[in-house]
């Protein structure tokens, strides 16, 4: 089962201050570059605490602990430039390739490039940035990258990235050598904070549309394809089977608060960036017996193919969301995600 984002195939251009998104072309058709970055307006205080050329060395260090991890399979090589919940995941993500190395092709890695840059003027700690990288692989799509410095000392690490979404229109940002205003989980004039806007999200890949009665959050193909996941395991468990004796699946969304990344878009609206964990439970009925023909991945991890009371499988997501400004109004549009699998058990 795979948990790559749905789309794997779209470009994300940055004209200076425009992220433009839509399918690639077919294969071997080129792609016009980039127009040249708008000057924007007179520079004046406050400027942004990080520059273009910063984070164009950033970049790539962190995608060089990302490949130089991931070969060794260690987590340790990770630091400093990858930290928080990025390090967590890979580290659980380790432990389940020992077990079955199939995984190791679910691994995510952003690129060496900086496509986008997004600067902060905010000077107190932590400070953060965003970068739009592109794909480590060929005809890939960018990932929105999450950078944050602790303090003075501390260099900028990379806490999650979160693959683009591809054909969602995408907002406009400022200018890197302008920069834009830091957000903050209660930060206002927007449509909702984002605290409420990632709870709103949370909920709905939980639960579903139900829990969104206003029309708040517009459509989006990580919520989908979740969706149609479980949907289709929930046919495939039951399929034959006898409704007192069917199998139950559910997977619940969490944010997690301790990792938020915000900055303004020109409009006044906001990129903001977080981190999610989620519990898929399949509840197995009294006396009934789920069994798998073949050895897959995930019974690899747990090491039996049968349970007769549970199966759990756990997972962490980082996403990108677009949240309009108060005054121009509008959906919440989810921009990006990235899920890794980092637990499976069953008894």
């Amino acid at each position: 089962m795979s948990t790559r984002p749905v789309g794997r195939r779209g470009l994300f251009l940055g004209a200076g201050s425009l992220l433009a998104t839509g399918l690639l072309a077919a294969c071997g058709s080129e792609v016009e570059p980039p127009a040249a970055p708008p000057t924007g307006k007179e520079l004046a205080e406050p400027t942004p605490v990080q520059t273009t050329e910063q984070l164009t060395s950033i970049v790539p260090e962190v995608n060089t602990a990302v490949v130089a991890a991931d070969k060794a399979l260690k987590a340790k090589k990770l630091a400093p430039r990858v930290s928080g919940s990025a390090a967590e995941f890979r580290t659980a993500a380790y432990e389940m390739i020992e077990k079955a190395e199939e995984w190791a092709e679910e691994l995510t890695v952003p690129g060496a490039e900086l496509l986008v840059p997004m600067t902060s003027v905010t000077a107190e700690f932590p400070r953060v940035a965003m970068a739009l990288v592109e794909d480590s692989t060929e005809e890939g799509v960018p990932y929105f990258v999450a950078l944050q410095q602790a303090d003075a000392k501390s260099p900028y690490s990379a806490w999650g990235w979160a693959q683009q979404a591809v054909g969602i229109e995408m907002p406009m940002v400022a200018n890197a050598v302008v920069g834009s205003e830091q957000v903050t989980p209660d930060s206002k004039g927007l449509v909702m904070t984002p605290q409420e806007a990632l709870a709103l999200y949370a909920d709905v890949l939980t639960a579903g549309d139900d829990k969104d009665p206003e029309d708040q959050l517009a459509e989006n193909p990580f919520q989908t394809a979740t969706h149609e996941r479980i949907q289709t395991e929930r046919e495939e468990l039951n399929a034959g089977v006898e409704w007192d004796e069917a199998a139950t699946i559910h997977e619940s969304f969490s944010v997690q608060s301790e990792e938020f990344a915000g900055v303004r878009t020109d409009d006044g609206g906001a990129i903001v960036m977080a981190t999610l964990l989620s519990t898929r439970k399949v509840s197995i009925k009294d006396g009934a017996t789920m069994r798998y023909a073949e050895e897959n991945k995930y019974t690899k991890v747990i090491g039996k193919k049968e349970f007769t009371s549970e199966f759990i499988r756990k997972f962490g997501t980082h996403i990108a969301l677009f949240i309009p400004s108060a005054d121009a109004g509008g959906q919440i549009q989810p921009i990006g995600a990235t899920q890794t699998a980092l637990s499976a058990t069953g008894e």
